[in-house]
């Protein structure tokens, strides 16, 4: 992750939006309430891609993993999302965003907190993905992210017999193998969802697709967050905002990859590992966030 010590001034150059297109179709009925009510067609992303790797039944229970597996700490999956602030109509958060792109969205992280309110707590406190582009090309910040909620996560199936991964309340719980460090685990998670986070989406032909049939310039629906250091500030990418629906298969592709992650690191020979990582600029001087190119 890139940093910035301030927030510029400069005007980010948007593309103008395009005529909104008529609708294909209504999902949900005239006054509902839900984030996505139309159908598009539009070819979602899906984290893990199309053609996501299943292990064997088995796979917890063969000696190649059980003779290998060393229990070591715990971190939690989850999903969040915000948006209605009773006060203020205009705060919609993460939801709003939703509506405006038709898609379901959640921020997707890890966790080493037992007590996930406290992780809350701090993505209200910096307001997390509340930075945007405006139509004129500015960039701004907008009402609503101050509201994170934890979601529940529900797959339709359940984990393998000896899985590491439990499903818990609001969260997916993971009891890593030793040696393995909850930033590994979870820089290893975002490699393989990828494909399906948000501001990469909006760069492909796909995104761009998409926001022309609904007439909104890419820059618009890109997300930032900004931090506060005392008196300086940076701003960074909000690369943990996926699409991503926590109570439907996209839950079982989450529990797989968590599986996944675990078994392949304990049965892999610790010379053949291939680390995930990176350096760490989270408090550096550069800038990542940036509006999609035109």
């Amino acid at each position: 992750m890139t940093t910035d010590s301030t927030i510029a001034n400069a005007k980010m150059v948007a593309p103008a939006a395009p005529p909104r297109r008529q609708l294909m179709d209504q999902l949900l009925p005239a006054g509902s309430l839900g984030a996505v009510t139309h159908w598009l067609p539009t070819q979602w992303p899906r984290i893990g891609g199309r053609k996501l790797a299943m292990l064997p039944a088995d796979a917890f229970e063969l000696p190649a993993y059980k003779q290998h597996y060393v229990a070591g700490g715990r971190i939690a999956i989850y999903a969040a999302g915000c948006g209605f602030d009773h006060a203020n109509s205009a705060a919609t958060g993460l939801v709003g965003l939703a509506r405006r792109l038709m898609a379901a969205v959640h921020k997707l992280s890890t966790t080493t907190q037992t007590d996930l309110r406290m992780r809350l707590e701090e993505l209200n406190k910096d307001h997390y993905a509340a930075l945007t582009t405006s139509a004129d090309g500015y960039p701004c910040s907008d009402l609503g992210f101050d509201t994170w909620m934890m979601q529940h996560i529900l797959p339709r199936r359940l984990p393998l017999a000896g899985s590491p991964v439990a499903i818990g309340d609001r969260c997916l719980i993971v009891r890593l193998p030793a040696g393995m460090t909850p930033r590994e685990f979870d820089k290893q998670l975002a490699y393989r969802m990828r494909n399906a986070r948000l501001n990469s989406w909006l760069e492909t032909p796909d995104g761009r697709r998409h926001c022309e049939y609904l007439g909104i310039a890419p820059a618009q629906l890109a997300r930032g967050t900004v931090y506060g250091f005392n008196e300086a500030l940076r701003r960074s990418d909000g690369e943990e905002i996926y699409f991503f629906r926590p109570k439907s298969f996209d839950a079982d592709r989450l529990l797989r990859l968590a599986e996944t992650i675990v078994y392949r690191y304990v049965t892999t020979p610790p010379t053949l590992r291939r680390t995930i990582s990176w350096r760490s600029r989270a408090q550096g001087t550069r800038s990542d966030f940036r509006p999609p190119a035109p």
